[in-house]
Formats: C-alpha cells, structure tokens, sequence
C-alpha cells in the first residue's frame, strides 16, 4: 500500500532514512520494515535529472522479484529506538519557542532534519567541513547511469577507480558494496553509507556475458567531496557560513548585453541584503547596495546561477578574512571590500 508524506513530523527518522535534501525520495518497502531499494537522487541541473517514470516503472516491477525472494526467508531488520525530528534538540528548541509565542508550529521540512544534525554534531565538536558531502552521486566513483534504466553504464569516467576496475559503457551493475542495486539511490544508498576512509568498494556486474564479474573500485582520498556546483541545489547549502549577506538574480544574456558587459560575462543584480542577520549588516556596513550589479568576488566569475555563487563562496571562502567585490552601480565600476565574521 503507497504511503505519501509531506510533512516530516512523526517520521522515525531510525527507520526512513534517505536523501532529506530531495524534493522527492521514494522508499519500497515490505510491511516487516525491510527497504528493499531507493529512488530519489538529482543534480545542479534539475530536481528531475536523474528520475523518470520509466525508471520507476522498471523498478517496481524489479522489486516484485526481490519481495518474493525475500518471502521465502524473511529477514527482518534489527529496529533502532524510535527517533523523530521532534525528538532533535534544536528542533525541540524550535518548537518550545513556539509555543511560548503562541504561534502555529510549522510543517518539518526533510531538509531541516540535515541542518538539525548538523547543528547538534557542530555542539559536540565532531562535525568537520568532509561532513558537508551527503549521499555522493555516482559521478564521485566514475559511474556514469542511465537515467531510464539506472544499473545500466551509460560511460566510465576516465582515470576514475571505476574505469581502472574494467568496468565500461554497457555494463550492467548487479551489486555494490555486497548489496543489491537497481536505482540512482541505491547506489547512493551505499556510497553514503561507506565511510569517507574507505580505499575501495567490491562492485559486481554483468559484461558482455551472462557471467557475473567481480571487482573492486579504488576510492581516493576525499573521494566523498564534490564541487560548489554540485551542492548548490542543496538546501541545507543555506545555513553554511561564512555567507556573503546578500544574493539576488543572475542576469540573462539580452541584460548582460544592455550593460555593455561582454558576452557571457557573469552578473547578478543584488536583490536583497540579509540585513535581518549579522552577515548582511556587515554587508550593507561595508557599502553594498541593494540595485548594485555584481560582476566578480575574490577574482572568480565563472558562477553558472546565483546558487553556485552561494554554496562556492561557502565553501572556499574564510571566516575573519576580506573579500573583494566588483561591482557595477549607475553604469560604473566600483570595488568593496566584505568583511567576513569570525567562525
């Protein structure tokens, strides 16, 4: 029986573990709480990138397969202490504050449970900047799928661990990890699982014959981290810092053109200073203006929307440092030095 959810609230976060990032994780399961594979997963370019129907379709019919081997010896997993959102210290924060305003306690979004355990690991001391990289895609191990048909490589990135390990275009991937994989997420499943020290993963699959073959893909250091581009569409991006203080909208060509800048050249029109937290007072302090166009920050101009410039300058810039700005206003070019807050 399909179960949708909407709202984060009450969901044992010990049981339903997926991308809490995702504007759609879909879980298939068995009634005794056995998760027999993941949908979900998506890049910079589009919430849908790496879904289809006809991909759902196949795996659901997949799984059918799996349920029924399942049934003849049932293996239900060990199940950890019921743990809810609500239960998350800063969460519960949230909501005894709330109340005391007497106000509505909002719907928990998934992504909140992210930026929850993050907060609660930064109060320990145990959580570090590797931390960031949630749920690696494919891409990190070399692993190039097919959106329709997603144990199906559509190519092996060059130099990868995938590549050194024989796999290539047209191989079928069948397990990784020594578990059994059918989707985008599956695979996420068990890279996000494997530990950030790991030096290689066991894969299985199918190459031209109908023979299994087996091998294991080297995992170089760090190779849990991806880009700024790459966790730009994350909304847990948001409450990393240090942060600019500001944002707004990056401008289209014709508008590009109408400035007199050069074609392709990067601009966002500033649209709003986040003078409501620190870092936009200190924006705003520092002479930025909400209209101004900005055209470079620290030299880099390469910002493929106003997301990737958010989550690059969270990512490579640091806390108690000065970053300078370009920027147009009134049709000339002017600089500003940002301050940035200590950590």
């Amino acid at each position: 029986m399909p179960v949708r959810v909407l709202d984060m609230a009450g969901v044992d976060l010990s049981l339903y573990k997926f991308e809490y990032d995702l504007t759609l994780a879909v879980l298939l399961m068995n009634a005794d709480v056995t998760i027999y594979h993941r949908v979900g997963g998506r890049d910079e370019t589009a919430a849908t990138s790496r879904l289809s129907m006809t991909s759902l379709v196949r795996l659901m019919r997949e799984t059918l397969e799996d349920h029924a081997e399942h049934q003849k010896s049932p293996s239900p997993p060990e199940l950890a202490p019921r743990r809810t959102i609500e239960d998350l210290p800063p969460i519960d924060k949230k909501i005894q504050k709330r109340k005391e305003e007497k106000k509505h306690v909002e719907c928990f979004h998934c992504h909140m449970v992210n930026d929850a355990l993050r907060e609660i690991a930064q109060e320990k001391g145990t959580w570090t900047r590797d931390d960031i990289w949630l749920w690696p895609p494919p891409d990190q191990v070399g692993l190039k799928l097919d959106r329709d048909d997603p144990t199906l490589l559509k190519g092996v990135a060059a130099g990868s661990g995938a590549e050194a390990a024989g796999l290539e275009a047209g191989d079928r991937l069948l397990r990784l990890g020594g578990e059994r994989v059918r989707s985008h997420a599956d695979i996420q499943w068990v890279l996000e699982k494997a530990s950030r020290d790991a030096t290689s993963l066991p894969v299985e699959y199918l190459q031209k014959s109908k023979d299994p073959k087996s091998a294991k893909i080297s995992l170089a250091k760090g190779w849990k981290a991806g880009t700024p581009l790459s966790l730009s569409w994350r909304p847990t991006m948001w409450s990393l810092k240090p942060q600019p203080g500001f944002g707004g909208q990056k401008l289209e060509k014709e508008e590009v053109e109408k400035l007199g800048l050069e074609p392709g050249a990067f601009a966002m029109k500033v649209g709003y200073l986040v003078d409501w937290e620190e870092a936009g007072r200190v924006a705003k302090k520092a002479g930025l203006r909400k209209g101004d166009v900005l055209l470079s920050v620290a030299g880099e101009k390469s910002f493929a929307s106003e997301l990737h410039f958010q989550s690059w300058f969270r990512l490579t810039q640091k806390f108690g440092t000065t970053v300078a700005l370009e920027l147009l206003r009134d049709g000339k070019r002017v600089n500003v030095e940002l301050p940035l807050l200590p950590e």
